[in-house]
């Protein structure tokens, strides 16, 4: 048995144990593959733990309604609810009144000043690592987390990191001297800094370069 098999069942039995009611029925009948997948393919990897995150957790919504997180992380500032998500013909075809309780809960969700991510198991399975890297960006942007290799960076290397981190497109001088607040000489010595880290590289331009991103001859996958 694995590390996160041993784990995962001393979880679920914890939380098994303190439930009562419909969230001791949801942790019997409902809570499965889903949310095990979920669990193992996103968040154990990342984590290597999971003490902050509760399944089938309870909150009641400002309409009186009581709805069901499939997996929470409970942490300050501010919990996320994770969802893990199945393309099936059930989910297919759901009535209208169904499509309109799942828009309620949501919405819900968000009203009582909750973050959340949604996974669909189609991609758990087949692109784990671009899971993990949702997580690792979770504990980034709404969690303060940096990354080891951040740690020997100064405060506008680390902002143009933080920048290709968050977003998937080519980062110009522009943006990254607005960025910065900073001139474009002065911004592009800290891109060159940062492709001499190898941690940046070229995206165009040859004796001038215009745009960046992160560079391609590193593993990527743990973001």
């Amino acid at each position: 048995m694995s590390q996160f098999e041993k784990q995962y069942a001393t979880w679920l039995e914890k939380h098994k144990a303190a439930a009562s009611g419909e969230q001791l029925r949801r942790l019997v009948k409902k809570h499965g593959f889903g949310e095990k997948l979920l669990l193992e393919q996103a968040f154990w990897p990342v984590l290597g733990s999971l003490d902050l995150l509760h399944p089938e957790y309870e909150i009641i919504g400002s309409n009186g309604e009581r709805y069901f997180i499939d997996i929470a992380y409970i942490r300050n500032p501010k919990s996320t609810a994770i969802e893990a998500d199945g393309y099936n013909p059930h989910a297919r075809d759901i009535d209208r009144d169904q499509f309109s309780r799942a828009l309620d809960r949501q919405n819900e969700i968000v009203l009582a000043d909750w973050n959340i991510l949604r996974f669909s198991i189609d991609k758990l399975k087949d692109n784990p690592v671009d899971c993990q890297r949702t997580v690792r960006k979770m504990l980034v942007n709404w969690y303060g987390e940096e990354h080891p290799f951040m740690q020997g960076l100064n405060i506008y290397q680390r902002e143009l990191m933080r920048m290709a981190i968050r977003s998937s497109v080519l980062i110009s001088v522009e943006e990254a001297s607005s960025l910065l607040n900073k001139k474009e000489r002065f911004t592009r010595e800290t891109l060159q800094s940062l492709v001499k880290l190898n941690l940046f590289e070229a995206a165009s331009g040859t004796s001038r370069i215009h745009k960046y991103r992160l560079s391609s001859s590193r593993n990527w996958g743990h973001l």
